[in-house]
C-alpha cells in the first residue's frame, strides 16, 4: 500500500539509486544523455517547420519555435520515459517480489523518481535556451513547480496502473510503446492542439498532459499565472490517475507472485 512507503523509504531510495546506476553504467556522458532525445526532436520538428502551425495572432507567435518545442518536449520525455520504464518494472523485478516482503508500489515508483535526474539536467538546457533568446523569467515561473507536482502525480498513477496490468497481460508493455508515440501527437507537445479540427481540439483539450504543457508555457513563456481553464483537466486527471492506479495496484498486488 502507498501508506506503507514512508516506512520503506530507505528501500525506495536504494531502488532509485540502483536504477540510475544501471541506466548510466559505462556511459561516458552519464546523465547528460538525458537531454539528447528532447534536443534531437526539437531540432527535427524545427527543421520540419512545425512552427508554421502556430497562429500568427497567437501570443506564442513571437516565441522562437525551438523554445516552444523544447518546453513541451522536456516534460513529455519525462512522462513517456517514466511510463516505458515503470510498466515492465514488476516483471523485471520478479526475483525481488518472490523473496522479499515490501510495498510492491516501490518498484514502479522508483523508476519514475529515477527519471527526475534526467528532467533536472534538461532544466539547465531550458534555462540556457530562455536566456539565449532573451525571454525574461518572472515570479509567475514559480507556478511551474506545482504544475510539475500534478504531472508527477498523474505519471505515478498511470505507472501503478500499467505496471500492475502488465503483470497479467504482457501485451500492455508493447501497446504502451506504440501508444506513447501516437499520444504525443494528441498532446500539445510540438504544436498547439487548436490547429486541429475544432471538435477534435475540444476533446484533446481534456488531455491532462496538454493542460500541464500549456500551463508551463503560460508561466515561463508568457509570464502569466496558469488559468483554471487551462489547468482544470490536469488537476482532475492527476486525482483520477492516482486513485484508479493505486486502487487497482492494491487489489492485484497479492497475485503478483502467482503471475511471475
Amino acid at each position: 500500500m502507498l501508506s506503507e512507503l514512508p516506512a520503506h523509504r530507505d528501500l525506495l531510495w536504494l531502488l532509485v539509486v540502483r536504477e540510475i546506476r544501471v541506466r548510466y553504467a559505462r556511459a561516458a556522458l552519464g546523465a547528460a544523455w538525458a537531454v539528447f532525445p528532447p534536443l534531437v526532436m526539437m531540432a527535427v520538428f524545427s527543421v520540419m517547420n512545425f512552427g508554421r502551425l502556430i497562429d500568427p495572432h497567437s501570443p506564442y507567435a513571437s516565441i522562437p519555435y525551438p523554445v516552444f518545442a523544447f518546453l513541451g518536449l522536456l516534460p513529455w520525455v519525462h512522462f513517456s520515459t517514466s511510463l516505458t520504464q515503470a510498466t515492465p518494472s514488476l516483471v523485471l523485478a520478479a526475483a525481488m517480489l518472490k523473496k522479499s516482503r515490501f510495498p510492491h508500489e516501490a518498484v514502479p515508483i522508483a523508476r519514475v523518481i529515477a527519471t527526475l535526474l534526467d528532467f533536472a539536467v534538461g532544466l539547465f538546457v531550458l534555462a540556457g535556451l530562455l536566456a539565449w533568446n532573451h525571454i525574461p523569467i518572472g515570479v509567475e515561473a514559480l507556478a511551474a513547480i506545482p504544475v510539475f507536482g500534478l504531472q508527477l502525480v498523474f505519471t505515478v498513477g498511470l505507472a501503478l496502473l500499467l505496471s500492475a496490468a502488465n503483470m497479467f497481460y504482457r501485451d500492455v508493455n508493447y501497446l504502451l510503446n506504440v501508444g506513447i508515440v501516437l499520444a504525443m501527437f494528441a498532446t500539445s507537445v510540438v504544436y498547439p492542439i487548436a490547429v486541429t479540427d475544432p471538435t477534435v481540439a475540444t476533446v484533446l483539450a481534456l488531455n491532462p498532459m496538454s493542460a500541464y504543457l500549456d500551463a508551463y508555457r503560460e508561466a515561463l513563456l508568457l509570464g502569466q499565472w496558469p488559468s483554471f481553464e487551462t489547468l482544470g483537466p490536469g488537476v482532475l486527471g492527476a486525482l483520477l490517475s492516482l486513485v484508479v492506479g493505486a486502487s487497482f495496484f492494491a487489489r492485484c498486488s497479492h497475485r503478483f507472485a502467482e503471475e511471475i
